[in-house]
C-alpha cells in the first residue's frame, strides 16, 4: 500500500516539479527500499547524471527517496505468452533537504523487462538528468 501511495504521489508531483532545475554538484543522498539504492546509485553514474552520491542524510543538498517493486513471470504468462521477464514497477521524488520541497519526481512501469530493477532505475536516472541544471 505504501509503494502505491508513493507512486500516485510521484505521478502527481510529476506536472508540479517540471520547471525546478537542481545545479549540477549538487549532493544526494538516496534513500530506498528493498535494495532499489543500489541499483539507482549504479544508474544514476552509469547515466552520467551529474550530482554527487554522499551515504549520509546530513551532508547531502538533495534526498533521492524510491520504492520498487517487482513481480516475476508466472507459470501462465510464461506457458502461454512465452514471456519469462518480470514487470518492474518504480517511483522515485528528489526532495530539497533545505526547505522540505519535491522538486522532481518520476514513476515507470516497464512490462516483461530483460534486466528488471536495472532498466526501472536506469528509466528513472535518465529523467532524472533531464532536471539537473548543465555544469
Amino acid at each position: 500500500m505504501k509503494k502505491i501511495i508513493l507512486l500516485s504521489a510521484a505521478l502527481a508531483m510529476a506536472c508540479l516539479a517540471e520547471d525546478r532545475v537542481v545545479p549540477a554538484g549538487s549532493t544526494v543522498f538516496v534513500q530506498a527500499e528493498d535494495g532499489f539504492d543500489t541499483y539507482l546509485d549504479a544508474a544514476i553514474r552509469s547515466k552520467h547524471v551529474p550530482v554527487v552520491i554522499v551515504t549520509t542524510k546530513e551532508k547531502a543538498d538533495y534526498s533521492l527517496e524510491g520504492v520498487s517493486d517487482h513481480v516475476k513471470a508466472g507459470w501462465a504468462k510464461t506457458v502461454f505468452l512465452g514471456q519469462i521477464h518480470s514487470d518492474e514497477q518504480a517511483g522515485i521524488r528528489l526532495v530539497n533537504n533545505k526547505t522540505g520541497e519535491v522538486v522532481f519526481a518520476y514513476a515507470v512501469n516497464k512490462k516483461n523487462s530483460l534486466h528488471g530493477r536495472q532498466t526501472a532505475a536506469e528509466a528513472c536516472a535518465k529523467h532524472l538528468k533531464d532536471v539537473i541544471s548543465k555544469p
